[in-house]
Order: C-alpha cells, then sequence, then structure tokens
C-alpha cells in the first residue's frame, strides 16, 4: 500500500514539474499500456414491481378457419 501511494506521489510530483514544458507543446503523448486481468460481473439485486394488468371483454373476431380451407383445396399460387 505504501509503495503505491509513493508511486502516485512520486507521478504527481513528476507531472507537476513537467507542466511547463508540456503547456508550451500543447499535447502529451502516452506510450499503449496492456491491461490484464478478468473483468468481474457487478454485484446489484434489484426488486422489480408487478405490472397492474387491467383484462376487459374484447369484441368476437370472425373465425378465419374458412379461408384457410379455401387455400388448401386452392393451388399453391
Amino acid at each position: 500500500m505504501r509503495t503505491i501511494l509513493a508511486a502516485l506521489l512520486i507521478t504527481g510530483l513528476l507531472v507537476l514539474a513537467l507542466a511547463p514544458s508540456v503547456a508550451a507543446q500543447g499535447y502529451i503523448e502516452l506510450d499503449p499500456i496492456v491491461v490484464e486481468g478478468r473483468i468481474q460481473r457487478p454485484e446489484a439485486a434489484y426488486i422489480i414491481q408487478r405490472a397492474q394488468i387491467e383484462f376487459g371483454m374484447q369484441a368476437k373476431k370472425r373465425s378465419f378457419l374458412s379461408k384457410v380451407e379455401e387455400s388448401i383445396d386452392g393451388g399453391p399460387f
């Protein structure tokens, strides 16, 4: 833990020391890094309330069975 804090402190001091020269350049170029490890799944629990469904009477629809029977008797196209 102390080594991490020391590394952060040294990095911060270097950034502050280099700040005037970086401001003159206008950009900072960083070397690419590779991060290895496993992605952890987040642990979360939540409760979803039940939906209030209201049922009502619907109009009676016509049966399409006669059209199905007609299509069976006719040709394919």
